[in-house]
């Protein structure tokens, strides 16, 4: 216990805890953490739903052609499957009230409509007996859609503020509902955002032929593109995770990066097998490691050590998360904990991931673990997600290795973030008991 308060007491943990005050303290940034942990309900609610059909499914129950597989996945389409729109109100939402606006649920409603309006624009499609329907596009309203899903509500809500504090908006008599009143004035700051918004989304069509939020993401992974060598796959693993730190659904933002040469691996030893060869490794076999273990930045471990926080956020956020962790969805606890824009959390989140592959790596080398020739592509519980591939039980050791590492880097982490939480806490019921004498 002396290591860790030398360590907590340290220059460089004081520093990071005095930045990750400031950050949190942050009226746009604590917006972004509140309006994530809000969509706390929906992201568990998803997830229960995917674990059901993700478990008939592998015990042989049911095929994903299924009627029921597809109603039991229909819960999952409408929670994680929208949850940026979920966020964009949210956080919309939160930081009008930040700022001190009235119109707080107006901010969001506002938030809402423009997201949707540059991610999933009415279109009509043609069916195949002819008729037409109008449909919205749900690629981008899921994880995918969620910086921009960030990005739009803190800019439109600003504006919405300052038309607010000069006066530029449709003013009704007082004797109309407060509600009503609200409406209206949000009229003109909407039309002004709307010009904006739908305005960025147009010039992104016409110039990068697709919309805001797949420009946004396909930006980010241009300058990723080279990196498919071992030590390339690394800098991409970790730039990855600090996307995630940002509110960037890191892993979507480097998949069109790793599409390519993990099809190509794959589909080169499913060649291979069925020749009645071995299989070969590739480097990109490792990209698989930063997420075997609990989700992206293998967060197991943190959700075990969690389980015994002394702080009571943290036990609460590890009993709801630890079922959908151990089906690697790591959601509950990136937003829950949380780990984005939480420089305490993010190092370890980071750390691990790289630590972790170099060790895989190592073990490929020797020749321990074995390339994987079948191509799973949807999430599995933790062991299989390394297993199902190469179906060689070497690799059912791939996950417990990474839990041990990861458990030792995040380790010191948490305990300091841990203690810093139960201060928190500490000083609210204190502040509260004063408030009740």
């Amino acid at each position: 216990m002396a290591a860790f308060e030398k360590l907590y007491e340290s220059a460089f943990m004081q520093k990071l805890q005095a930045w990750g005050g400031k950050l949190q303290s942050n009226k746009a940034l604590n917006a972004i953490s509140s309006g994530m942990m809000s969509a706390m309900g929906v992201i568990l609610a998803g997830a229960i739903f995917t674990i059901l059909a993700t478990l008939l499914n592998l015990a042989g129950v049911l095929e994903t052609t299924d009627t029921l597989y597809q109603w039991l996945t229909t819960p999952y389409n409408m929670t994680m499957g929208i949850l940026s729109v979920v966020v964009s109100f949210a956080v919309g939402y939160v930081y009008s009230r930040n700022l001190g606006m009235t119109s707080n649920l107006a901010s969001g409603v506002v938030t809402l409509i423009l997201f949707l309006m540059v991610a999933s624009p009415v279109q009509s499609v043609t069916l195949e007996d002819g008729s037409t329907m109008s449909a919205l596009n749900t690629t981008w309203l899921g994880g995918s859609g969620l910086f921009t899903a960030l990005i739009i509500p803190l800019v439109a809500v600003r504006i919405m503020k300052f038309c607010q504090e000069h006066h530029i908006a449709i003013k009704m008599p007082e004797a109309v509902p407060q509600f009503l009143s609200d409406a209206f004035a949000s009229l003109v700051p909407l039309v002004i955002n709307i010009f904006l918004w739908h305005g960025i989304n147009t010039l992104c069509e016409m110039v990068l032929t697709t919309q805001l939020p797949g420009a946004i993401t396909g930006l980010i992974s241009i300058p990723l593109a080279p990196l498919t060598s071992v030590p390339g796959l690394i800098v991409l693993a970790i730039i990855s995770q600090l996307l995630w730190g940002f509110g960037i659904h890191g892993t979507i933002a480097v998949y069109p990066v790793i599409m390519a040469p993990l099809l190509t691996y794959y589909q080169t030893n499913a060649e291979l097998v069925a020749q009645g060869l071995d299989p070969v490794f590739a480097p990109i076999a490792i990209w698989g490691v930063l997420n075997c273990c609990g989700g992206s930045g293998n967060v197991l471990s943190l959700t075990v050590m969690m389980l015994r926080a002394k702080s009571e956020q943290l036990r609460a956020v590890s009993k709801a998360g630890i079922v959908p962790v151990l089906f690697n969805l790591n959601e509950p606890i990136a937003f829950g904990a949380p780990i984005m824009y939480n420089p305490v959390l993010i190092i370890p989140f980071i750390l691990n991931v790289a630590v972790c592959m170099l060790v895989v790596y190592a073990g490929y080398m020797v020749g321990f673990f074995q390339p994987g020739y079948i191509l799973i592509m949807t999430t599995l519980p933790v062991v299989l997600q390394s297993f199902m591939p190469s179906l060689a039980w070497q690799n059912l050791l791939i996950a417990p290795l990474v839990f041990v590492i990861s458990f030792v880097i995040y380790y010191p982490f948490f305990k300091v973030y841990d203690r810093q939480l139960c201060e928190k806490e500490a000083a609210v019921k204190a502040e509260a008991e004063v408030q009740a004498a």
